[in-house]
C-alpha cells in the first residue's frame, strides 16, 4: 500500500474537521471557521505542488472538469463578494446612526432618518442574499473522475456550505431556519449543550429590532443600549469582513 504525503494527510484531516464542525451561528464561530477554510486553501495548494499533481494538471489543463472546477470557484468568489457588500453596506449605515447620536444631547433623539435608511439596507441586503443563495443551485457537483477533480470538488462543496452559513446569518434568523436544508449549514447551526452558546442571539437581528421599534415607537429611552448593541455590531462586522478578506 502505497505510503499517502504528510501534506495530502495534513488536507484529509482538515477537510475532516470542517465537515464535521458543529457549533451555533455565532460570529466568532463563523470566523473561526472561516480561518480554518483559509488553512485549508493553504494546504490545497500545496498538495497541486506536488510533481505527480503538477503533471496531471498540465496534461489536463484543457479538459473540461478543469474549465467546471474553475467556473464554480468563480462563482463561490461572487457569494463571498456579496457577503462582503452586505457587510460593507450595514457598517456605512451604521456610521450614520452612531454619528447622530454622538451629537444628541439632553436625552433629545432625532435619527429617524438614519434608522430608515438603516433599516432600507437591511432590506436590501435580505434581498441580495435570498438571491445568492437561490443562485446557489448553479454550483452544482458532476461525477468526479480522478483524485485532483475529486480534492477540488470536496473543497469547492465545504466552502459553499460554509459561505451559505456566513449568508443566512448576515440575514438574520428567518433566513438561518433555512439550515436544515443544507448538511454543514446544519451542524453550524446546531444548538450546542453549553447553555451560554445556546441563548447567544444574531446581533444584526437584536440590532434590526432595536431599531424598528425605536422609528415605530418614537422611544427616546434606551440610548446607551442601542449605542452599545451597534457597537458590538460594528465590531463583528469589522471582525467577519476581515475573515472573509483574507479568504476571498
Amino acid at each position: 500500500m502505497a505510503k499517502v504525503h504528510p501534506i495530502v494527510e495534513q488536507f484529509d484531516s482538515q477537510l475532516s474537521r470542517l465537515r464535521s464542525s458543529q457549533a451555533t451561528s455565532t460570529s466568532s464561530l463563523l470566523k473561526q471557521t472561516l480561518t480554518s477554510l483559509k488553512d485549508l486553501y493553504t494546504s490545497v495548494d500545496a498538495v497541486l505542488q506536488l510533481p505527480k499533481n503538477q503533471q496531471a494538471i498540465a496534461q489536463d489543463v484543457h479538459s473540461k472538469w478543469t474549465e467546471e472546477v474553475l467556473d464554480r470557484s468563480l462563482k463561490l468568489l461572487d457569494i463571498c463578494s456579496t457577503s462582503r457588500d452586505v457587510l460593507v453596506q450595514s457598517k456605512e449605515s451604521l456610521h450614520d446612526i452612531q454619528s447622530v447620536l454622538r451629537r444628541s444631547c439632553s436625552g433629545e433623539l432625532n435619527i429617524t432618518s438614519e434608522v430608515a435608511q438603516y433599516l432600507n439596507t437591511r432590506k436590501s441586503a435580505k434581498k441580495l442574499i435570498k438571491k445568492s443563495l437561490k443562485n446557489v443551485k448553479d454550483i452544482e457537483q458532476t461525477n468526479k473522475n480522478n483524485a485532483i477533480e475529486s480534492m477540488l470538488k470536496d473543497v469547492n462543496t465545504i466552502t459553499l456550505d460554509i459561505l451559505k452559513s456566513v449568508l443566512s446569518y448576515l440575514g438574520g434568523s428567518k433566513l438561518e431556519s433555512q439550515k436544515s436544508k443544507w448538511s454543514l449549514v446544519s451542524k453550524l447551526m446546531q444548538k450546542s449543550d453549553n447553555k451560554e452558546e445556546s441563548t447567544t442571539s444574531n446581533n444584526f437581528d437584536d440590532v434590526d429590532a432595536t431599531l424598528e421599534s425605536t422609528i415605530r415607537q418614537k422611544n427616546k429611552n434606551g440610548v446607551e443600549n442601542m449605542r452599545s448593541q451597534m457597537t458590538k455590531l460594528e465590531s463583528e462586522i469589522q471582525s467577519l469582513d476581515e475573515a472573509l478578506d483574507s479568504f476571498c
